[in-house]
């Protein structure tokens, strides 16, 4: 008897012993998964992320590489450069024996849907403002202004702007650029807090100022006003629905007023 006892207790002893060994440590295993977590969360990705960030941003601002399904597209694309290229060089040579006389008069510039691939034409509609489709500004017709839409004529349409159609731009699409804020003009609150400076009050005297083109106008045309924005265009439909008699190229003088009324 006393042997099975000592075996019974013996057998008790070794079933403690191995239910201690098989315990699962689980408060160790938790703090280490917890800490680990922490780690990576709150200290590695905050390290990493203000890096990937910046090198997106300087990635886009690579341009891409142009890629071509076929060795056709590729070949269609080089002659759309070559020709692009042709034509820009060819409208530099007319621009030295072309004479711009400045007027003071106004002018309305929009871009047309032609796709300009070639840098040094974009370059130019970068400076004009008009790199986008259905993009239109106001401008002086100065020497410079006048240069420039000379060479980006097969991407643009431009001419005199008349003084009822500049009024009607001005009071249904002006927005206004105020430091990093873009700012709708619906009052003249607005006008003569922005252009104290040029004694402008009110907006028909700010119409005015724009239209006749006075001493700072051309500076606020290319600072403070947003481009028009007339992408609605790019829709084929309504394009076609407009039923427009001019086309949307080159110097249309003030045959541009014609497509102004059916757009603003």
């Amino acid at each position: 008897m006393k042997q099975l006892n000592k075996m019974d207790s013996n057998l008790n002893n070794n079933k403690k012993d191995n239910q201690g060994l098989n315990k699962p440590q689980m408060g160790k295993r938790k703090t280490v998964k917890f800490t680990r977590i922490k780690k990576v969360n709150f200290k590695k990705e905050k390290k990493l992320f203000v890096p990937n960030e910046t090198k997106d941003k300087q990635k886009s601002k690579k341009p891409n590489k142009k890629k071509f399904k076929t060795a056709y597209r590729k070949m269609e694309y080089s002659m759309k450069l070559e020709n692009q290229k042709k034509e820009f060089l060819d409208l530099q040579k007319q621009l030295k024996n072309t004479i711009f006389k400045e007027t003071k008069r106004c002018i309305f510039a929009i871009r047309n849907k032609t796709p300009c691939i070639y840098h040094k034409a974009n370059d130019v509609l970068q400076k004009l403002r008009l790199n986008k489709y259905y993009k239109g500004v106001l401008l002086v017709d100065n020497v410079d202004n006048m240069r420039n839409l000379f060479l980006v004529k097969p991407y643009i349409c431009y001419g005199y702007i008349q003084k009822y159609n500049c009024y009607t731009l001005l009071e249904k699409r002006l927005f206004l650029k105020k430091d990093d804020e873009i700012i709708r003009c619906s009052s003249n609150a607005i006008i003569s807090k922005l252009f104290t400076e040029e004694k402008i009050l009110t907006f028909s005297s700010f119409c005015e100022y724009i239209y006749e083109c006075k001493k700072c106008a051309d500076n606020i045309m290319k600072q403070k006003i947003m481009p028009f924005d007339f992408s609605d265009l790019n829709d084929d439909l309504i394009f076609d629905f407009k039923n427009f008699n001019e086309n949307f190229i080159g110097f249309l003088d003030d045959r541009i007023n014609e497509i102004l009324e059916k757009i603003i």
